[in-house]
């Protein structure tokens, strides 16, 4: 083998290795928003820990549930962010959901505050699936 051959040779092998690292990286970052591994389920008594004005993460479900004066039943809401996905915290000083992001901003039931995001939080819907615990979907049940 040449010097020449083998020179083009491991040049073809390593802009190989790069576009594969490349096409990978990629698909990472657009997989971004999805949760691969999360049980969308709630037990029956995490209710009982969420106090009015203070929302409660419940980080294996993937969901914040809220409990305010005007409403007596809790809401659920999707902890991640609307714009690109990221995971807001609640302020408890300001009363905000924020980004940490891009530095949107929600009220305490989700709706936009301040952008980039231009849609609220997503709501989510409960749906009883056994005497312990609540499914969690994106969508209301059809069997009521």
């Amino acid at each position: 083998m040449t010097k020449r051959s083998f020179l083009k040779t491991f040049l073809l092998f390593c802009s190989g290795l790069f576009s594969l690292a490349t096409v990978w990286g990629a698909g990472r970052f657009a997989a971004f928003g999805f949760a691969v591994n999360r049980k969308r389920e709630l037990p029956r008594d995490v209710f009982s820990r969420v106090e009015e004005g203070s929302p409660l993460h419940v980080a294996d479900a993937g969901v914040w549930l809220v409990k305010t004066r005007d409403h007596e039943a809790v809401t659920v809401l999707d902890d991640k962010c609307p714009h690109l996905g990221c995971k807001p915290n609640w302020n408890p000083s300001r009363r905000v959901f924020e980004c940490p992001c891009h530095g949107s901003e929600f009220d305490a039931q989700g709706f936009v505050k301040k952008g980039p995001a231009s849609k609220r939080m997503i709501e989510l819907y409960l749906e009883e699936e056994n005497a312990s615990t609540f499914k969690v979907s994106e969508r209301p049940s059809s069997r009521q």
